[in-house]
């Protein structure tokens, strides 16, 4: 697919290959749009990185507009990442204290193990995993050092009634997003949980070490989540594709084993066609083999990549429609549709507080707290009349 100046330009930015240094300077001296340069930027949420390696590369040859405007969002984001990476500290001190197993993923974890620098990837809360039975000491944990949950009951979550595998805990200066689970009941695609358990790895975050995702776990989870999101920025593409340039060892065949086993064989494969025609990263050959072989793949990475250089993509329609596409089975499709329409959610309780023995009639109720939830894109700001 043909690109232009400016989408070339980020991409050869974004990648992990130091080849693209040379391209880098003939890119930047050959009459780029900075401005729609900078809108594909920050639409992309890698301001930071792409801000760093232009620094690095072609500074001489910025405009001193984009100069100054790339410089302040690497120093705010890094600001943010190192405040959000001692916060994440923090909890996983605590629950270490407490004896709370807990898993770091995403945020600041992902940040290190991808790209080596909190500072280089944006990222706004932090996530945490935890057993089930272990989420009320966990809960109680979070409390102890000042967050709080709006959505969190525990006979709610323990009824088994609710779709929801994570809850927000809120403070002034952060938010924790909680699992059990590592994906939603509608999209149940990522590594089996209580496997994953047993293959975490340790990374280090300011000074101590912190449980997180095995390398092969962590690609094929991070393959999961950019599908359920419809790999709406090249950012989710340019963490996927770290991972696996930096992922070593792994056995490939195994882990295409897993993605079969886990039904997310055409998401871990969506993930590798991205990162190979932005040649973002050298991919293994058993994972290009492999997406060469699913005639779905190819047709979905088209639609990503245009949608990542669209500065008027319609983000939500795209997230359903990618997601959609990335699941093979037709039983797993009609089930994602009807359960991110019906499925009741802790939320549809603090909206509407109902006793156990009436917890039936949120399903009914569902579509309609939705449709409020949502009235703004569905009606826009008309005024009744």
């Amino acid at each position: 697919m043909r690109r232009d100046l400016e989408s070339e330009l980020l991409i050869r930015c974004c990648t992990a290959s130091p080849t693209s240094s040379i391209a880098i300077r003939e890119l930047a001296a050959r009459g780029v749009d900075w401005n729609r340069f900078l809108a594909l930027v920050n639409r992309n949420s890698v301001t930071p990185l792409v801000g760093a390696r232009l620094g690095i590369e072609a500074a001489a040859l910025l405009p001193p507009h984009l100069a100054r405007a790339l410089e302040l969002s690497y120093q705010v984001n890094a600001l943010r990442s190192n405040h959000l990476a001692g916060c994440a500290a923090e909890i996983a001190d605590s629950f270490a204290a407490s004896d709370v197993p807990a898993i770091a993923i995403k945020g600041p974890t992902l940040a290190i193990a991808a790209y080596g620098d909190v500072a280089l990837r944006v990222f706004g809360d932090l996530d945490f995993m935890v057993r089930l039975a272990d989420l009320p000491r966990a809960t109680e944990v979070l409390q102890r050092i000042g967050y709080s949950s709006a959505t969190y009951l525990a006979e709610a979550v323990e009824s088994g009634f609710f779709a929801d595998v994570s809850l927000d805990f809120s403070r002034e200066d952060s938010v924790v997003d909680l699992h059990w689970k590592l994906s939603p009941s509608y999209f149940p695609f990522a590594p089996e949980s209580e496997q994953v358990w047993n293959r975490t790895a340790e990374i280090d975050l300011l000074g101590r070490r912190v449980r997180v995702l095995g390398a092969a776990d962590s690609i094929l989870f991070q393959a999961c989540h950019g599908s359920k999101h419809g790999w709406r920025t090249l950012a989710q593409i340019c963490d996927f594709a770290r991972l696996l340039a930096t992922a070593r060892p792994v056995n490939w065949t195994s882990l295409l084993d897993d993605a079969r086993r886990t039904r997310s064989l055409r998401m871990l494969l969506l993930g590798a066609d991205l990162a190979h025609s932005l040649e973002l990263c050298e991919v293994p050959a058993e994972l290009l083999g492999a997406s060469q072989r699913d005639s779905h793949v190819a047709s979905l990475s088209r639609r990503v990549i245009r949608g990542i250089f669209d500065l008027n993509r319609a983000v939500d329609i795209e997230e359903w429609s990618i997601g959609l596409g990335s699941i093979e089975n037709v039983r797993d499709r009609f089930r994602y549709i009807l359960e991110r329409l019906v499925a009741p959610k802790l939320s549809d309780r603090v909206l509407m507080p109902l006793p156990r023995v009436l917890y039936p009639l949120y399903y009914p109720a569902r579509p309609i707290m939705l449709a409020i939830k949502h009235r703004h894109r569905l009606f826009g700001n008309r005024s009744l009349t």
